[in-house]
């Protein structure tokens, strides 16, 4: 082995760490942290990695990388990755909330190479204990893991530590679904709630019977301008996904799935164009749900516990998320009433299949008639209690 290289073993409070030193192309001794014996690191699995980096200095002329902090490499990252993959504001917007809150606290000060398993075992314990849920924490993680594969790809480290987390277990999804007879109910006891003012309680009633009737996210609700609703269409009425407003700004659809055109029913047909004659705010560029007196986008807050209150008075003691359980109820309900699979996933605006899968299992929908049509093509309809 060249002079100057060697694996070295520490001993320190948290157990054995291993260590490898080797001389690079240019010259300079690099000292590499691989990780602890409890991760799984020996003495041979670490005499196998600096074979592995000298191997690398005399073929590709490797050179020790310049210092970087995690919080560093992170803000490079995010300077060029959004842009690259072309992302929407509120994504960009997220991710740098993610960072500057979260990751640059807890783990912004350690040098890049030497970020480990257990580093980030110790950010998942430290999160869990302040509240965060494992589905946040999953979030989390698929970020660093973002930032620490490119990285890699720089080759300013040779691991992704990420990768040999094991992630925290997400427990079984937990909608809130009103049923046909309870969004009636609600419907009715919209008009009773007491203390607010008519206009509100009318527009309120609209907006949720858009979010059960449509399926629609609430940065589309949001969104929903009058040009994009079309009532008077003489294939039947329909409303058109092409704007959303999250993050207090105006953004487009989720994805491109989410760009779509819904075909609406009679009675929400009817509902939106008697709350488009009622409402001072009319015009075609203006928003469809808005502040009663200023026309500005909806104040969903408001809505929400206008919502709670009428819940309440219809004596449906659920608790619902108004816009996101919304949703589930229309989509769940679509399924049962039997909307093709193909149908659903893009009314819903999905982009995965899997996602409205769990729709369709939520409803228990079997698609008997399909199965049906299925026997009759193989079996030439020799099927049912007549031939048995």
């Amino acid at each position: 082995m060249p002079s100057g290289a060697a694996v070295i073993r520490r001993e320190g409070k948290r157990g054995t760490t291993l260590a490898i030193k080797f001389i690079d192309a240019g010259g300079r001794q690099v000292w590499e942290t691989l990780g602890r014996e409890t991760d799984g690191w020996t003495e041979k699995k670490a005499r196998a990695e600096l074979e592995a980096r000298l191997t690398d200095v005399r073929r590709e002329g490797l050179r020790k990388p310049r210092t970087l902090t995690l919080s560093l490499f992170a803000d490079e990252w995010l300077a060029t990755y959004p842009d690259a993959k072309g992302l929407k504001r509120s994504t960009r917007e997220s991710y740098e909330s993610l960072i500057e809150r979260h990751f640059k606290p807890a783990l912004g000060q350690l040098r890049l190479e030497s970020l480990d398993v257990g580093h980030v075992d110790q950010y998942l314990a430290a999160k869990r204990r302040d509240g965060l849920q494992p589905r946040t924490l999953n979030r989390h993680l698929n970020l660093l893991n973002l930032i620490m594969s490119a990285a890699v790809r720089r080759q300013l480290v040779r691991l992704n530590p990420v990768t040999a987390v094991d992630r925290p277990r997400e427990p079984r999804r937990r909608w809130t679904i009103l049923s046909p007879v309870e969004v009636g109910r609600i419907e009715r006891a919209f008009l009773e709630v007491e203390g607010e003012d008519q206009a509100w309680r009318e527009q309120a009633r609209v907006v949720f019977l858009t979010v059960v009737g449509a399926g629609l996210r609430r940065g589309e609700v949001l969104g929903l301008r009058w040009r994009d609703v079309d009532l008077a269409d003489p294939a039947g009425a329909v409303l058109r996904v092409r704007e959303t407003f999250v993050r207090d700004a105006e953004d487009t659809p989720k994805s491109e799935a989410g760009e779509r055109t819904i075909a609406l029913g009679p009675k929400l047909a009817e509902e939106l164009w008697q709350h488009r004659r009622r409402i001072a705010f009319s015009g075609d560029d203006e928003r469809v749900f808005c502040h009663p007196q200023k026309g500005s986008p909806l104040d969903h807050k408001r809505y929400a516990r206008t919502l709670r209150e009428t819940m309440a008075k219809a004596k449906v003691e659920k608790q619902m998320r108004p816009f996101h359980d919304g949703r589930h109820t229309s989509i769940t309900n679509s399924a049962a009433a039997g909307l093709s699979p193909a149908a659903l996933m893009a009314r819903a605006g999905h982009s995965d299949f899997k996602t409205t899968q769990g729709y369709i299992d939520l409803a228990g929908e079997t698609f008997r008639a399909e199965a049906e049509l299925l026997e009759q093509r193989l079996f030439g309809g020799r099927t049912g209690s007549k031939n048995r």
